[in-house]
C-alpha cells in the first residue's frame, strides 16, 4: 500500500489544483473550449510531435558522440516510452528516465551500459540548461506586458526566474568543477551537495567529464534544447492560445508562459507537471490580458496534448520487439 501512497498523493494534488482552477473560472470555460479552431489545434499537435522528435534527436547525438549503438528510431521509441512512464509511474520525469536507462541497457552489451546511462543524464542536463536559458532570455521581451502589480504574478515570476538562475549557476559549477577543486570551500560545498542529492552532483560531474572531448555536441544539444525543444513547444502553446482566442497575437508571452509553466512542472509534485503547469500558464496569460476562461482553456488544452502524446508512448512500449 505504501508504494501507491506517493503517486496517489501527486494525483490528488494535480486533481485539486485543476478542480480549483475550473471552479473559479467555470463561467464561459466550456464556451472557450467549443470555440477552439481545429486548424490551430492540429498545428499545435504537429509542433508538439516535432518537439518530441527534437528530444530524441538530441539524445541520439549524445549517444553517437560516445559510440553507443542505437538507431535514430530506437532513440525516438525509447523517448516516447519514457514520456509514457513519466506519466503513469511514481517519480515523474525521473521515473521515465530510469525506465529509459533500463530499456536502453537491455539493448546494449555490458561494456556500453554504463556509458549509455550517462548519455541519458547528459541529455537531461542539456535539456535543463536549454529551458532555463529560454526562460531568462525571453523575460525582458515579456515582462512589460505582464501585470507586475499583482503580488501573485510577481512571486511566481521571480521565484521561477531565481530557480532558473540557480540552475544555470549550478551548471557552470559542474562544467568548471575541475578548476574549483583546489578551493577548500568548493570541496566542502560539493560534499554538502552530494549528501543532499544522494551523490547526484558528483554523478552529473562525472557524466560531463565523459564528454570532455565532445564540446561541439554539447553546444549543439543546448542550442537544440533552446530552439527545437523549448521554443517550438512555446509556439505550440501559442497556436493553442490563438485557436481559443483569435485576437491573441502575443507569441512571446505564450512562449514564456509555456516555458515557465514547464519549469514549474519540473517540481516532483504532480504527474507530468499537471496542475502546476496549468496554474502557471493560466495566470501568466491572464496577466498579459487574455480572458481568464480562455487562459485556463489554453492551459488545459495544452496539457491534454501532452497527455495524449505521453499515452501514445504506451503503444511504442507495447509493440517494442527489442524489449526483453
Amino acid at each position: 500500500m505504501k508504494k501507491f501512497a506517493v503517486p496517489l498523493l501527486k494525483l490528488t494534488i494535480a486533481a485539486v489544483i485543476v478542480t480549483i482552477l475550473i471552479l473559479h473560472n467555470s463561467d464561459g470555460l466550456l464556451t472557450a473550449f467549443r470555440a477552439i479552431h481545429p486548424g490551430w489545434l492540429a498545428a499545435a499537435f504537429l509542433l508538439y510531435g516535432i518537439h518530441i522528435y527534437a528530444n530524441a534527436w538530441r539524445w541520439h547525438l549524445l549517444l553517437k558522440a560516445r559510440g553507443v549503438r542505437c538507431t535514430q528510431f530506437e532513440a525516438f521509441s525509447l523517448t516516447m516510452q519514457s514520456f509514457f512512464f513519466s506519466l503513469v509511474i511514481p517519480g515523474g520525469a525521473i521515473g521515465g528516465d530510469l525506465v529509459r536507462i533500463g530499456f536502453l541497457a537491455a539493448r546494449l552489451p555490458n561494456a556500453q551500459r554504463f556509458v549509455g546511462a550517462f548519455t541519458i543524464l547528459m541529455d537531461r542536463f542539456t535539456g535543463m540548461i536549454g529551458i532555463f536559458l529560454v526562460a531568462l532570455l525571453m523575460l525582458p521581451f515579456c515582462v512589460h506586458y505582464l501585470d507586475m502589480e499583482s503580488t501573485l504574478i510577481r512571486m511566481l515570476i521571480w521565484v521561477l526566474i531565481a530557480g532558473s538562475i540557480c540552475g544555470l549557476l549550478a551548471a557552470v559549477v559542474v562544467f568548471c568543477h575541475h578548476r574549483l577543486e583546489q578551493l577548500a570551500v568548493y570541496r566542502r560545498l560539493r560534499e554538502v551537495a552530494d549528501r543532499f542529492s544522494r551523490g547526484l552532483f558528483s554523478t552529473v560531474a562525472n557524466a560531463i567529464d565523459s564528454y570532455r572531448d565532445n564540446r561541439k555536441e554539447i553546444i549543439i544539444c543546448i542550442l537544440a534544447s533552446m530552439i527545437s525543444v523549448n521554443i517550438v513547444l512555446g509556439v505550440a502553446g501559442f497556436f493553442v492560445a490563438r485557436g481559443i482566442a483569435p485576437s491573441w497575437n502575443s507569441a512571446g508571452i505564450s512562449i514564456e508562459a509555456i516555458t515557465l509553466g514547464n519549469i514549474a512542472g519540473l517540481l516532483p509534485l504532480t504527474p507530468s507537471g499537471v496542475g502546476a503547469r496549468d496554474f502557471m500558464v493560466k495566470n501568466i496569460l491572464q496577466s498579459a490580458g487574455m480572458d481568464p476562461q480562455q487562459a485556463l482553456a489554453t492551459a488545459l488544452c495544452f496539457t491534454m496534448i501532452i497527455i495524449a502524446f505521453n499515452l501514445l508512448g504506451g503503444l511504442f512500449f507495447a509493440f517494442d520487439r527489442r524489449r526483453k
